[in-house]
């Protein structure tokens, strides 16, 4: 299989103070996609291309600005180049502040992570180009990441990636005016200024995927591949469905813990939906989404007891280990739930058995705790393992 390339850019940038002036809805992030046979030609035509409109200066979106006719002439001279591109669209509004997003490092790591993890399951033979150096403080931290990533992967097999100091790169350019390009038909500062140019539109042909995030409830299939270690959609899609189902079910309820159970339940779903890998969340950091909410706070035994206990006996699968809960979406997950069960369960178990026995015994018999609360018959009962 053919070794491809990706060169990365972006247009927009951090921040949630939608009223500043110069503060972007939209982050896009694109992702220049061509076949490393492909490469000398894509690179050689593409600089002729930049040397006809920008002459000494780089081929970059916020040069050409406002003005839709020069840019719909340089989108048509690369048109016919052998190059595709993935788009990663991220509309900051609807990422809320009880996210933990609105954090720059939290931020980034999310965008990489998509980017990441939608290139990786794709191409098998991938070289990830970013200019990591020379560039902004997002292309620092992508380039950072990646090469984290590339410690951890085998260099010779089919994960293989590399960043690559690429202030100079024509093709990084490249991406740079796709993804302004594409802002046009997403900022509404920018909308009107296209003057009816619709980019999505001019750019179609070229495009691989166009990926909106964060995903919506009404929109979101659980993928056919990610790379969660032993990720099994079947488990994912039925994690989904509960969850969903509950959601629905309850919907415009005035009980206040069911809201809050929604709204912990609306955090494990965005987690679940948008940020992988999939990691534990902390209970704490859960509690933390109900008082951003507004909601006063909890104790952990309430928190366990009336929120992930009645979720889970409204038959939402909800994962737990000692590094907190999740929706499921391995078999390991489910495993890790079992066994933290039954660690807490079989000691207790073993406890009341000692309890019983020496009462019992030192009863000659009379007082057996066990026959008075039929408790053999309802923990038979509650593991369907009845008689």
């Amino acid at each position: 299989m053919e070794r491809m390339y990706a060169f990365i850019d972006e247009s927009g940038a951090f921040g949630f103070d939608f009223d500043k002036p110069g503060c972007s809805q939209y982050f896009i992030i694109c992702a220049v996609i061509v076949k490393e046979s492909e490469l000398p030609i894509l690179e050689a035509r593409v600089e002729e291309v930049r040397a006809k409109y920008f002459q000494t200066g780089e081929m970059k979106s916020s040069k050409v600005g406002k003005n839709n006719q020069r840019r719909k002439r340089i989108l048509d001279d690369l048109k016919d180049l052998p190059y595709k591109f993935y788009a990663f669209v991220c509309d900051k509004k609807k990422i809320g502040e009880n996210s933990g997003l609105h954090y720059k490092k939290s931020f980034y790591k999310f965008l990489n992570n998509l980017v990441y993890e939608e290139l990786s399951i794709v191409f098998q033979r991938l070289t990830i180009v970013a200019d990591g150096v020379g560039g902004n403080d997002y292309q620092q931290s992508f380039s950072q990441y990646m090469t984290k990533k590339a410690r951890a992967t085998d260099l010779f097999g089919k994960g293989y990636r590399n960043i690559e100091d690429s202030k100079e790169q024509v093709l990084i350019q490249l991406a740079d005016f796709i993804s302004g390009s594409l802002s046009f038909n997403y900022e509404p500062s920018k909308i009107t200024q296209a003057e009816g140019y619709n980019y999505k539109s001019i750019l179609k042909a070229k495009t691989l995927l166009l990926r909106n995030y964060p995903r919506d409830f009404s929109s979101y299939t659980p993928p056919e591949r990610t790379l969660t270690s032993g990720y099994d959609r079947t488990i994912a899609e039925i994690s989904y469905r509960q969850a969903i189902t509950f959601r629905e079910k309850n919907s415009g309820t005035t009980d206040e813990f069911v809201q809050r159970q929604i709204v912990v339940l609306d955090y494990l779903l965005f987690r679940f939906m948008n940020l992988s890998p999939r990691h534990y969340i902390p209970t704490e950091e859960l509690k933390k989404q109900l008082q951003f909410r507004g909601f006063e706070k909890i104790s952990t035994q309430v928190f366990r007891t009336k929120i992930i206990a009645r979720l889970r006996d409204e038959r939402v699968i909800i994962s737990s280990s000692k590094e907190g809960y999740k929706l499921p979406s391995t078999h390991q997950e489910l495993r890790d739930f079992i066994s933290l069960g039954k660690s807490i369960v079989t000691p207790l178990l073993s406890r009341l058995r000692t309890c019983h026995d020496v009462v019992k015994l030192g009863t000659d018999g009379d007082f057996d705790l066990f026959d008075e609360f039929r408790f053999v018959e309802d923990v038979n009962k509650a593991i369907g393992n009845e008689l």
